[in-house]
């Protein structure tokens, strides 16, 4: 499943072939640099991991890391998107709301937790989503669907506004000097009440 959000993503941003068109070898390899950059961006950070470390973790060479991914950023850029689907799957089997409002603070409730889990991390994923947007439209998009899927009708602008209000707050608490998730789940709410 991992693999197949990662190809997902990959192709999106770069045009890379899926991973039903990879080699048996190919996937094998491009499995293990994931699983091993992930294990050495936790263990040291991600500043403080180089490609050069991940490749000899993995047991490759430094340029076939590079032959599955463009740079370390895209690197984890692919790794976050395949975590945060994984907990919108978590959040998913508990949404047992029916107004868009509610399933927003459920699901925040999950993706705060897990961002304040990886904070370096995900100042660099909002930092690259800030400026390479196209990169995530896809993810956004869904889970704006996501959003609105018990309610009468697909509402955009109602769609866009609580998305900058969730995002708003999300750059908020990761500023803050102690970050609490249950802070920044109140904060959404509060905003999201006024819409």
């Amino acid at each position: 499943m991992l693999i197949i959000i990662i190809e997902r993503a990959q192709y999106q941003a770069k045009g890379f072939v899926l991973s039903n068109q990879l080699t048996p070898k190919k996937l094998q390899t491009r499995t293990r640099i994931c699983q091993t950059a992930w294990e050495l961006f936790i263990a040291k950070g991600f500043e403080s991991t180089s490609t050069r470390d991940i490749a000899k973790a993995a047991g490759i060479a430094n340029g076939t890391l590079f032959s599955h991914f463009a740079n370390k950023d895209e690197l984890l850029k692919v790794l976050m998107i395949a975590q945060i689907d994984n907990v919108i799957a978590d959040a998913q089997r508990s949404d047992d709301h029916q107004q868009p409002k509610l399933k927003m603070r459920h699901y925040a409730t999950h993706l705060y937790a897990f961002y304040l889990q990886h904070v370096e991390f995900s100042k660099t994923l909002l930092q690259s989503l800030i400026w390479q947007g196209q990169f995530f439209d896809e993810q956004i998009q869904q889970f704006k669907a996501l959003l609105f899927a018990s309610a009468p009708q697909y509402d955009e602008v109602r769609a866009a506004a609580m998305m900058d209000c969730y995002f708003m707050t999300l750059i908020e608490g990761l500023n803050q000097p102690a970050p609490n998730a249950n802070a920044m789940v109140r904060r959404l709410s509060a905003k999201l009440a006024l819409l």
